[in-house]
């Protein structure tokens, strides 16, 4: 009984052995693990970082050519704003210089045609001439006044 005492003994001292071995494998592959999954986690935190970081200077260069556009079109704009202006201007007054030809040829006509034509026409068409005139005064007033509205409208943008 002692004997077999003694091979138990000595089974469990290998299991036991055996064990501890197997424990402490373990345990070096769980720090292995451990210290392998802190890496793996700081390398995705530097990753992180980086693409974080490429992500904010894209943004900004993205930014900037956006700014940089902004201003490039807002200038093409004012510009345009400027030429149509110009534009508008000028044909107002051509108008009123086709209406102040067009007042300059109906008094060179009843001029011609005062010696040409009965009193009663000739009053009727001095009136025509007279009535072109005022409107032609009231036109101007009005185009004037038209202009220092649009000239106000330019100046408050």
């Amino acid at each position: 009984m002692n004997t077999r005492l003694k091979q138990i003994e000595k089974e469990y001292s290998q299991k036991l052995a055996k064990s501890a071995q197997l424990t402490a494998e373990l345990q070096t592959s769980v720090c292995a693990a451990k210290e392998e999954g802190l890496r793996q986690q700081q390398e995705k935190e530097r990753q992180l970082k980086e693409a974080t970081a490429r992500w904010d200077d894209e943004r900004r260069q993205m930014s900037r050519h956006t700014d940089t556009k902004n201003k490039v079109l807002q200038e093409k704009v004012e510009n345009l704003q400027r030429q149509l202006h110009s534009s508008e201007k000028k044909l107002l007054n051509k108008e009123l210089e086709n209406q102040e030809q067009v007042t300059v040829v109906l008094q060179e006509c009843a001029m011609k045609m005062k010696g040409l034509m009965p009193a009663e026409l000739r009053q009727e068409l001095e009136d025509t001439i007279s009535s072109l005139k005022s409107q032609v005064n009231f036109l101007q007033k009005r185009a004037s006044v038209l202009q220092e509205d649009l000239d106000a409208c330019h100046s408050r943008r």
